[in-house]
């Protein structure tokens, strides 16, 4: 029996390009792997829509890998679909909802993107989406990716982030097994956050890459694919194929 595909969830303001590392890895182990572009072609700003395009896309079980924004939608998944998710993974992200300062963060963001454009945008996000020790080449193709994203779609997921609901509660109810990763130097959703969420999961894993930023899958991609198939290897072991391999 094959393992289930693993769903790739990418952060804000990014696309499904910031998994390439891990879907390489993940195909190299033996598993299939699917990474959406979110929020897609006809952007609405409703996580629980989202999630239901999502669960079209996988007729059976899958394991959620969420980076950040993609956390957040793991927990919509599971609220829609909790007896497909056998497992889970969640990358630099939390379980609560957004504090009303941040949601005013939100709107001033959304402001800048309509009125200002990308460039000043993305002047206010970088220092915040990654460490100290990012290396240049990684904050630049971050940041070509994340300005290929039309501003409708920007604009509806920051909407989509600042209502969602508070999955504390959710993350009680989750009683698989769950990794919870989480780079030391991340600022937006800081290690104190990740412990929070482990401390709320009934079958938890924690581990904390040192150095690392908000965007540990784009930063620290040996790191975090080691980290991935350890534990897929250890809740969903791949398929061998007729001479033993996976």
């Amino acid at each position: 029996m094959s393992a289930p595909p693993i769903l790739l969830l990418h952060a804000f303001p990014l696309d499904a390009r910031m998994w390439d590392a891990q879907v390489a890895a993940l195909e190299q182990a033996g598993y299939e792997s699917l990474a959406p572009n979110l929020p897609g072609r006809e952007p609405d700003n409703d996580l629980a829509s989202w999630a239901r395009r999502v669960l079209q896309l996988l007729p059976g079980d899958f394991i959620p890998v969420g980076c950040s924004m993609g956390g957040y939608l793991i927990f919509e998944l599971w609220r829609q679909a909790p007896d497909r998710i056998p497992a889970a993974v969640f990358i630099d992200t939390r379980a609560g909802a957004d504090t009303p300062e941040v949601r005013e963060g939100r709107a001033d963001t959304i402001r800048i993107l309509e009125e200002d454009g990308f460039n000043a945008f993305w002047k206010l996000q970088e220092p915040k989406l990654f460490g100290p020790e990012a290396p240049t080449d990684v904050v630049e193709r971050a940041r070509a990716i994340a300005a290929e994203q039309p501003i409708a779609n920007l604009v509806a997921t920051l909407q989509a982030l600042g209502s969602r609901p508070d999955s504390r509660e959710t993350a009680s109810s989750l009683d698989v097994s769950v990794l919870v990763i989480v780079g030391d130097e991340d600022v937006l959703t800081p290690p104190s956050e990740a412990e929070e969420l482990a401390d709320l999961l009934p079958i938890p894993q924690l581990v904390r890459l040192p150095g690392a930023g908000h965007l540990t899958p784009l930063e620290q991609p040996v790191q975090i694919n080691e980290e991935l198939i350890v534990f897929l290897s250890q809740v969903a072991p791949p398929a061998l194929d007729k001479r033993g391999r996976s």
